[in-house]
């Protein structure tokens, strides 16, 4: 199996896709392998362990784009 990600859009939809072969070094990552843990799990628990992935990750984004901003922006 492959490592797959869940990604946000700008567009506010979402994505799985295999991770990016490069990301910029700022850029927080994705969690990888949200597909392995699904085999062992019940379909609600994996439903909230990729929630808490996915909302962790839009609060490290927010925070990073957040941190670039001046108090003129």
């Amino acid at each position: 199996k492959e490592n797959l990600c869940l990604y946000g859009n700008p567009d506010q939809s979402w994505e799985v896709n295999l991770p990016a072969e490069e990301v910029p070094p700022e850029l927080p990552e994705p969690a990888l392998g949200i597909n392995f843990a699904r085999d062992g799990m019940n379909r609600k628990d994996w439903l909230s362990l990729v929630a808490v992935h996915s909302d962790s990750w839009l609060l490290s984004v927010a925070f990073y784009h957040g941190a670039r901003f001046n108090r003129n922006e």
